[in-house]
């Protein structure tokens, strides 16, 4: 009980963030602007780059938003309807679909499910998981480096576990540990990203009754595991 209120005040401290942030910046920009507009004597050139400023602020305000709202959809999808999944298959759909990447990349997926290799779950969540931990590995990996990524599952205790490993930069954990699943947390800059994925997939993890918990040294790669109680 004590485990779920924490994680479950951790998670408003997220969105109060999120609001008091993420949304408060882009809202005092349009309001400072819309204020500037209002002077007649303003000259053209001016009023055209306030207004292109005026744009960039609803544009981050509406993504922010969208942001939300995909948290929130999850958060409520609990619901969905489960069925029985083969990682294998799951695997072999997120392999095509991304050949041209693995394929540029040099990438090398390997797996082994032959200790448990079905789940009675939610697919489209399940999806998002492999998809996102194995792009992750991809798009974070040792320059020069083809990524290696190695996936398996194992039976313990009644319970289900499923680790993905990866040969990529890794992360410091000592300096960033605390930060890794938060929202809008990045800990690379070479590559895009909104720092929206980690706080995604555990998102969805612990919608589907999980944890996931990682290991990873800089230079040496990152293992995620997740574990469901079934």
């Amino acid at each position: 009980m004590t485990s779920e209120l924490i994680e479950k005040n951790s998670n408003l401290e997220q969105f109060a963030y999120i609001i008091s942030h993420n949304l408060r910046s882009p809202v005092a920009n349009i309001i400072g602007i819309s204020n500037a507009l209002q002077d007649v004597e303003m000259h053209k050139d001016e009023q055209a780059e306030m207004t292109k400023g005026l744009l960039t602020s609803v544009k981050k305000l509406d993504e922010v938003i969208l942001d939300l709202n995909k948290i929130l959809e999850i958060k409520q999808g609990a619901g969905e309807k489960k069925e029985k999944i083969l990682f294998s298959e799951m695997l072999e759909d997120i392999k095509s679909s991304i050949a041209s990447l693995i394929k540029q990349e040099r990438a090398d997926i390997k797996s082994n499910f032959a200790e448990i290799d079905e789940m009675v779950t939610q697919k489209s969540y399940m999806h998002s998981i492999f998809y996102n931990l194995i792009s992750n590995s991809i798009k974070y990996r040792q320059p020069g480096i083809p990524p290696i990524i190695d996936i398996k599952s194992r039976r313990i205790d009644g319970k289900t576990e499923l680790f993905f490993k990866d040969n990529g930069i890794g992360i410091d954990l000592l300096k960033k540990g605390n930060q890794i699943f938060g929202l809008y947390k990045r800990f690379h800059t070479h590559t895009e990203g909104k720092g929206m994925g980690l706080f995604m997939t555990k998102t969805q993890v612990e919608t589907l009754g999980g944890k996931i918990s990682i290991k990873s040294e800089v230079d040496k790669g990152t293992e995620f595991r997740i574990q469901f109680d079934k």
